[in-house]
């Protein structure tokens, strides 16, 4: 049989996947970062404020070691009060380690000094770092982008006159590389990890625009670097064809609207002009040599370094609080008031309803910290406040109220820059670290003072229950991670993304347990002892190789006849992020259209989608719970069943076995929340009846209603709104047609995997 299928290529018949292998306790062990875990008491919180009281609990307990891992970390009201908390235990001899992620958080990195500066002041020690650091790639193409054309580096004089088209860029990719070969940090080549702390010129601005999600920031320090006048620059193409003029007058608006035109305008359009290649390399194909003086395009053309701007929003999502090696909470929670409270005057736009399990370790502790330290040392991905303050230092944009007032005390205008008068003026404004870090402490004490007097007095009984953890049971924690843990960590290298059927070798254990956890309970199931999945996520647009896990349920690969799958999940009018909802719609409307055409109706699970109405007492409460029960096993953590979790993100989840009250608690719960009048919506049947044509109508509307919410609909003429609106259009096609690629049972499993590869890899962003 192998001598035949090597001649005539049975890889590419038609036919199921193999199934995937039993996750046994022992393969549930091997997959884990840290397991198997053992504990004293486990409880898991659905309520925010009890959820919350562990955590400063957890905290005060300490004695040695605090952990934490948060993808988003707040200088709000709790956040405040748990940040004073974290500081007064560094303060009383514990040593406390803080992972944060970086694109998220950049914005507060005055807040990380102050915790660094006042956690060291006693007898324990405070130390941050952000994870998700620009890679060496990424701070080649910040200093290329902010270098003048002259042999010195420095911005060319006023008037002098361009270089020819190609010398610049030649001249400045060779300083780029001579500049950055021989950089060490702590003494190693920094090469060979692939990144970098070099600022040079103003790259360390541009850099800190990004992160601050300023463009207008990352424009000035383009403009300031090169010493080129847009304009001028624009004016510059005699040599160039009717329809490449034509191109450079549209960029000469972008510079009109860029210098004239509303704040709005003007953040957006100088990014546009000086990013247009790299945003939309097809629409200026032609000008590559005029723009080569500016933008990097000689070196976008490496698939490393395509790659690695395709995954500068590689998040840390890490949920996890560890104390002393043994007392451990994790799950979806923040640390942010949306987390952390329940609607109240002092929260912001969402609140969230999201569960946290918690659990004194009696055995795999060592583990557990073995698994936090792996990530803190990843210095690939993982920057000490230090190094981020030498590559992207943010003392500009934390003065951008002393830049504006420079610019307006000399009367700065786009016909009369003034740079000589406003960089005077601005070093006399701004504010220094020190003081900004003292500024930081008392903003913490007033903010946490706050809760203490305006919210905790309002707490009252749990309104959701705290459930209790078996007594014995099995606890694993599984990671999603940046790179195959099973290798030694001086061989550990950086992943990106995974391939479908290799989730495990992609780093992806998590998106592994799922598979097999959902083929496991068919397995399993009996019509005397029937068996449930339930996927309780704020985020469901899977990965389509998940998809293809569920699909497998639903097909006839599998005996699921005596399984039930229920799905709730956010719907538009309670998500904060409505474009998973848009998308996710047409991935499962093809999943229905596929189950209803190609599934076996005797072997098929039963299938229910569901999604939370908006509460009329609570409009801004929505779900962050990311719950999966799987037959005997719940797990519960950081990671949406979509596909960011899958290729982008770092998780983790905390797998529970051997805990039957556990799973029987939390599925009444879960029960009572579907059985509630009004509380959710059963639209199983909506997909299974709606026609695509009538969902995409449903589907612009609301895509039309959120350009206007958030304004974006004044700014665009009506072809660039047919073209955005077509563009949208197109997505929802591709993920209702790569879904189907990806499930459909007469593909060879090679072309499966292909369209779930193909599927992932386009909508791993949303």
């Amino acid at each position: 049989m192998a001598a035949a299928c090597a001649m005539t290529g049975c890889a590419m018949l038609p036919g199921p996947s193999p199934l995937p292998a039993a996750l046994t306790d022992e393969a549930l062990v091997a997959d884990a970062s840290a397991a198997p875990l053992a504990a004293s008491q486990a409880a898991v919180f659905t309520d925010n404020d009890q959820a919350f009281k562990s955590k400063i609990d957890l905290i005060r307990s300490a004695q040695s070691t605090i952990d934490l891992a948060y993808y988003i970390y707040a200088d709000d009201y709790s956040s405040s009060y748990l940040t004073r908390e974290l500081i007064a235990a560094a303060q009383r001899g514990v040593k406390v380690r803080v992972l944060v992620d970086y694109p998220t958080n950049y914005a507060r990195l005055d807040l990380f000094s102050m915790m660094e500066r006042l956690g060291n002041q006693g007898r324990g020690s405070l130390d941050v770092r952000l994870y998700g650091r620009p890679t060496r790639n990424i701070v080649e193409d910040a200093v290329y982008v902010t270098m003048g054309c002259n042999d010195t580096g420095q911005a060319a004089p006023a008037g002098q006159a361009a270089p020819a088209p190609g010398k610049c860029a030649a001249d400045k990719l060779a300083r780029v590389a001579k500049l950055f070969a021989d950089e060490t940090i702590g003494g190693q080549p920094a090469a060979p990890r692939d990144i970098s702390d070099l600022d040079v010129g103003d790259s360390g601005l541009f850099l800190s625009g990004y992160y601050a999600k300023r463009p207008d920031v990352m424009a000035l320090a383009v403009e300031q670097g090169q010493g080129i006048d847009p304009a001028q620059w624009l004016q510059q193409g005699s040599t160039l064809t009717p329809q490449q003029k034509q191109q450079l007058g549209k960029l000469a608006g972008i510079f009109v609207r860029a210098h004239t035109g509303s704040q709005f305008q003007r953040v957006q359009a100088r990014a546009e002009l000086l990013m247009a290649e790299v945003l939309d390399g097809r629409e200026l194909a032609p000008l590559k040599e005029q723009l080569s003086e500016l933008l990097p395009v000689g070196r976008l053309k490496d698939p490393d370094e395509t790659r690695d701007w395709d995954h500068l929003t590689d998040y840390s999502h890490h949920k996890l609080l560890l104390v002393d090696g043994r007392r451990v909470q994790m799950g979806g929670r923040n640390v942010e008031d949306s987390y952390h409270m329940h609607p109240n005057p002092l929260t912001r736009k969402y609140v969230f309803m999201d569960t946290d399990i918690e659990a004194d370790l009696t055995s795999g502790g060592p583990a557990l910290v073995d698994a936090f330290s792996a990530l803190w040392t990843f210095d690939r991905m993982v920057a000490p406040l230090a190094e981020v303050r030498q590559h992207a230092p943010n003392d500009f944009v934390a003065n951008e109220a002393a830049y504006d007032a420079a610019e307006k005390a000399c009367g700065t205008t786009p016909a009369k820059p003034n740079a000589d008068c406003v960089e005077r003026e601005f070093a006399t404004r701004a504010v220094a670290l020190d003081q900004r870090i003292t500024e930081q402490a008392a903003q913490m004490e007033q903010r946490a003072q706050q809760y203490l007097t305006a919210y905790a007095p309002t707490i009252g009984a749990s309104p959701t229950p705290t459930l209790a953890v078996d007594s014995g049971a099995l606890l694993a924690f599984v990671e999603n991670l940046p790179f195959d843990r099973r290798l030694p960590p001086a061989q550990r290298v950086r992943t990106y993304g995974a391939k479908a059927g290799d989730e495990a070798g992609g780093g992806k254990a998590i998106a592994d347990a799922w598979v097999r956890s959902i083929a496991d309970t068919c397995r399993a199931a009996t019509a005397a002892e029937p068996r449930r999945i339930i996927l309780h996520n704020a985020y469901f647009f899977p990965a389509a190789n998940l998809t293809f896990a569920v699909a497998r349920a639903m097909n006839g690969d599998l005996d699921c006849s005596h399984v039930t799958v229920t799905v709730l999940t956010n719907s538009i009018a309670t998500t904060d992020l409505n474009v998973v909802n848009l998308f996710a719609r047409h991935a499962l409307k093809a999943f229905a259209d596929a189950i209803g055409q190609e599934g076996d109706p005797v072997r098929r699970a039963h299938f229910h989608y569901l999604e939370y109405n908006k509460p009329a007492a609570a409009a801004n409460l929505s779900l962050h719970t990311k719950v999966s029960v799987l037959g005997d096993t719940i797990a519960i953590g950081s990671a949406n069943f979509d596909v960011r979790s899958f290729m982008m993100d770092s998780n983790d989840v905390m797998f529970v076995r051997h805990a039957p009250a556990l799973v029987r608690d939390y599925t009444s719960f879960f029960d009572s929340i579907t059985a509630e009048a009004g509380r959710v919506n059963d639209l199983t049947a909506y997909f299974q009846t709606a026609s695509r044509d009538d969902m995409k109508k449903e589907d612009l509307a609301q895509f039309r209603a959120l350009l206007s919410k958030y304004h974006v609909d004044r700014f665009l003429d009506e072809q660039k709104r047919q073209q955005l609106e077509q563009l949208f259009l197109q997505s929802l096609d591709k993920a209702y047609e790569l879904t189907l690629a990806s499930i459909d049972v007469k593909k060879s499993d090679a072309d499966r995997r292909a369209a779930q590869d193909q599927f992932n890899e386009l909508f791993k962003p949303i």
